[in-house]
């Protein structure tokens, strides 16, 4: 396992998003400095007109491996009912392959739709929504496996996103073939919605393509109690490490925190003791 950059840190952007390329060059320099070998680009509605080119020049500069995280966050009811959400959300994700195979990345996560109201009690609506969603990723999938990439569904699967829980989230993932979909398992954010981390990881230990880790607390407020620095929660890592081991996964642990250079380099520093004394 090799612990990957995804952070920004406190005070690293001096303007509000949407950030130009140069911006994420910088944060790249700096993520090689402080000791990363693996950088996840994104969220990409954060950045415009990135450089390809450049990019994967930087990024060999500096021995660095990448992914590229989408993260855009869709309107589940307009998703369902116009073409313009739905056609958004299309053209992020398509542009993540398109940059994912630019700079010699093979792997694209993205997130499922949500609902902004109460919607999701509406069965007819949330049915459609999953309809075009599977269109959308079927179409994707196609797209992405022709140019050698993987995508990976990142583990919202719980209200308000458009699915109800682990087993009905792998279901929906299962539907498409283990060569092209996997699961980007979301950490603090299923710690936080109170799932066990242990059944997460047995359900999508087949399936684990990429781990978004940041630690949390089981607070209701979600904007408090998630994103916080590796030793600022209550999840277990030690025991996390374990079970990843036990299913073998040997991917990226990928920092996802909102903390100051020194919170996200004594977290990095933390996971890679783990990962080196874990057995």
């Amino acid at each position: 396992m090799k612990v990957a950059l995804h952070s920004v840190p406190k005070g690293f952007f001096k303007s509000n998003p949407p950030y130009a390329s140069r911006n994420l060059f910088r944060l790249i320099r700096e993520a090689a400095f402080w000791g990363f070998k693996c950088f996840q680009v994104g969220p990409l509605n954060n950045f415009v007109d990135i450089d390809g080119k450049s990019l994967k020049r930087i990024l060999a500069r500096y021995g660095m491996k990448s992914s590229v995280h989408v993260g855009g966050l869709y309107d589940a009811t307009k998703f369902a009912t116009t073409e313009e959400e739905y056609g958004r959300a299309q053209k992020e994700i398509h542009y993540g392959v398109e940059l994912s195979k630019e700079i010699n990345s093979t792997l694209v996560s993205f997130h499922p739709p949500f609902f902004e109201t109460s919607n999701l009690k509406k069965r007819t609506l949330l049915s459609k929504v999953r309809s075009r969603f599977y269109k959308l990723v079927e179409e994707e999938l196609e797209f992405a496996y022709n140019n050698r990439i993987k995508m990976a569904l990142e583990s919202f699967c719980y209200p308000p996103f458009i699915f109800n829980g682990l087993r009905d989230f792998m279901q929906f993932v299962s539907c498409f073939p283990q060569t092209r979909l996997g699961v980007l398992l979301e950490v603090g954010h299923l710690y936080q919605a109170k799932f066990s981390l242990d059944e997460a990881i047995q359900i999508f230990e087949n399936r684990l393509l990429d781990i978004h880790v940041h630690d949390a607390t089981q607070q209701e407020d979600f904007r408090m109690a998630t994103h916080l620095p590796i030793g600022r929660g209550n999840i277990d890592f030690s025991r996390l490490i374990t079970m990843l081991r036990e299913a073998k996964y040997n991917g990226w642990l990928t920092l996802e925190i909102h903390g100051d250079k020194k919170e996200i380099v004594e977290s990095k520093n933390f996971l890679e003791n783990l990962i080196s004394i874990v057995a």
